[in-house]
């Protein structure tokens, strides 16, 4: 056994993470707001740092020249701000998943009158006398509004609430939705005794069952605090249509423009040492590095947008039954950039288009057959809407006719697990009985 000491050089490379690159990265990932909210924090502690307060007029003047639309519309950043949805918003954004553009006046008037609980707040023949429909409209629309996020949105009271809810789980819920339809009183009293003796099955099932509705959210909206003090979601960038093609714009009021103190700068050269000059000399330096991080951060951005318009024109063109399906790791490929850098770069970031406000992520995902999981989820819901209620579809109805009409081979359980994200319930529950 040899126990001697041996001396070898070895060359590795390590990347040492600084206190100044660990803040790049975090500065990556911060939304506009938590970015903001920093600058404010540096513009307090440091001298040598100050904002250009003209910048934004400035720019927005030039932006405004160069990419005014083909039919002239006035540009105005103003029109691009959107609430951090509530659940007027939250619901609104979903409708296009399950409603046609002439039965979204319909959707948005039922979500309009919600309570904060998530209930309707009129009944089906006063939304129907209003809206100038008749029922059978109204309730086959309803019926897929509330399958939306949260289930259970838009019934009329705690127990067609319920009901939906466990409707639209992939189990076995005939029990539970007995006890709902039939003993919902003695539930809220906590009688089980009495729900066990009358229904008649074995205690077991019949406490699990209970248990599974105790799971239920009895008031769907509840997560959705209207009190709370509104933010603002305002795009990162933004898309505009000229001539035919999609330009680009980064929105300046997510990106400050920051620039050296000159007073204080003026202050730092003409010192000669001492404690105020390595202060001054510190804040100069740490002012420099977030001014250039700032505008490294606008850059990568930028480049991760125009690489996802370069891969989703079909999407920025006709809408959401085109977007392609693409990864993070496709986007890192096109720009050279490390996946893990396009991830950080996106969380948060919103971009509005000609199609609506979206967040950078939200164009990542798979598909089949060039079809992105949300294009396919588009199609299944309007097969599903133009179905005859008398005779839905099946799920392996809906397999068929995409792979007749698309080309795409999609197991049955595949089709089930999209339009149970989607909302929709089964076909048998769709089903309308004269």
């Amino acid at each position: 056994m040899d126990l001697g000491f041996n001396l070898n050089l070895e060359q590795k490379q390590n990347l040492v993470m600084t206190p100044q690159l660990q803040m790049a990265i975090e500065l990556l990932q911060f939304s506009s707001q938590e970015l903001e909210d920093y600058i404010e924090e540096e513009l307090k502690a440091n001298p040598l740092l100050e904002r250009m307060e003209n910048q934004l007029n400035e720019r927005e003047n030039r932006v405004t020249d160069y990419a005014a639309d083909d039919d002239d519309q006035e540009y105005n950043y103003e029109n691009f701000i959107a609430h951090k949805p509530n659940l007027l918003e939250y619901l609104e954004s979903q409708l296009y998943q399950v409603l046609d553009e002439s039965e979204m006046k319909i959707g948005r008037y039922i979500i309009g009158n919600l309570d904060k609980n998530g209930f309707l707040t009129l009944s089906r023949e006063e939304i129907c006398r209003n809206l100038k429909i008749d029922r059978e409209k109204l309730d086959d629309i309803l019926l897929r509004i509330q399958y939306l996020d949260p289930v259970g949105i838009a019934t009329s009271n705690l127990q067609e609430t319920l009901l939906v809810q466990l409707d639209s789980l992939m189990l076995d819920t005939r029990l539970a939705e007995r006890i709902v339809r039939d003993y919902l009183q003695e539930l809220a009293d906590h009688n089980y005794r009495k729900i066990i003796k009358e229904i008649g099955e074995d205690e077991s099932k019949v406490m699990g069952a209970i248990n599974l509705i105790k799971t239920l959210n009895p008031h769907p909206a509840a997560a959705f605090n209207q009190d709370e003090e509104i933010k603002y979601i305002v795009p990162d960038l933004i898309v505009k249509k000229v001539r035919g093609d999609f330009v680009i714009i980064s929105n300046e009021r997510t990106n400050p423009v920051l620039r050296i103190n000159p007073y204080y700068y003026k202050m730092l050269q003409e010192s000669k040492g001492g404690e105020a000059y390595d202060f001054l000399q510190k804040q100069y330096k740490s002012a420099l590095w977030l001014i250039r991080s700032i505008e490294q951060r606008r850059i990568t951005i930028y480049r991760i947008a125009e690489a996802i318009v370069s891969k989703q024109k079909e999407f920025f063109h006709k809408g959401i039954k085109h977007l392609a399906p693409m990864t993070m790791q496709d986007i890192a490929d096109m720009i050279e950039m490390h996946e893990s850098t396009v991830s950080r770069a996106t969380t948060e970031k919103y971009i509005q288009t000609p199609q609506g406000l979206y967040e950078l992520k939200f164009f990542f995902n798979r598909g089949v057959n060039n079809l992105s999981s949300v294009s396919i989820k588009a199609i299944i819901a309007e097969y599903i809407k133009n179905e005859d209620p008398a005779s839905p579809l099946s799920d392996r109805q809906i397999a068929r006719l995409l792979a007749e009409s698309r080309g795409m081979e999609l197991s049955r359980r595949t089709v089930a697990k999209y339009r149970n994200e989607l909302g929709i319930p089964s076909s048998t529950r769709r089903k309308r009985r004269s």
